[in-house]
């Protein structure tokens, strides 16, 4: 019998983190039911939900859309970044990217920058799962760099204070440019960021073929 594999799953802070948006532009959304993440776990009356990288790039994606997009084109859109279809409704990817098309109507979303980035980051925290550690003899069971005695929680703070990376990397040679990727990540779980920078770029073609 096949080993069953189990799924990436990341919290709504976690979800949040990775796309560089706000918790609350994923509760907001979870609300409306403009998403439905990848698994939910009922405790109660309390649910509590779990998103894919899939799910982490619908919502990246409809965080920065341009436009207000219908219940159905949401649900068409899942279909394609999460489900795996190559086309759905409206929605197309064309190689990385996405193409809208109703009626005479004809846009092309390119996704290149939103996807690296998400890349960057699920690299980032795929590496922390890794390399921090915590031990009831280091730091009173803090969790650290593995090898270290640095709090990531200090690395992080750091960043959320504003101190720069090279900064940070003067004070603490013996952190890898890995181990501040992960720091910068922690930074932003549970923040509620500034305005985040639009990365996706939006093209209307000409009419529909």
């Amino acid at each position: 019998m096949a080993e069953t594999i189990m799924a990436e799953l990341f919290t709504v802070n976690e979800a949040a983190a990775i796309a560089e948006i706000s918790p609350e532009t994923i509760r907001t959304a979870l609300e409306k039911r403009s998403v439905t993440p990848s698994h939910r776990q009922r405790t109660g009356k309390a649910v509590r939900h779990h998103f894919s990288a899939g799910d982490v790039l619908l919502v990246k994606v409809l965080s920065e859309f341009p436009f207000p997009l219908s219940k159905q084109d949401k649900q068409s859109l899942a279909q394609v970044l999460v489900g795996g279809e190559r086309h759905s409704a409206h929605w197309s990817l064309r190689g990385s990217d996405l193409v809208y098309r109703s009626g005479e109507m004809l846009l092309s979303v390119e996704c290149k920058t939103v996807r690296r980035t998400l890349d960057k980051n699920l690299a980032a925290y795929r590496w922390g799962k890794r390399r921090i550690v915590s031990s009831p003899d280091v730091l009173g069971g803090e969790p650290v760099f593995r090898g270290t005695r640095i709090p990531v929680q200090h690395v992080a703070s750091l960043f959320r204070k504003g101190t720069s990376e090279p900064e940070i990397a003067e004070d603490f040679p013996g952190l890898s440019a890995r181990d501040l990727a992960y720091a910068r990540l922690v930074a932003r779980l549970g923040e509620k960021p500034g305005r985040p920078r639009k990365r996706l770029v939006i093209q209307r073609e000409r009419g529909a073929a």
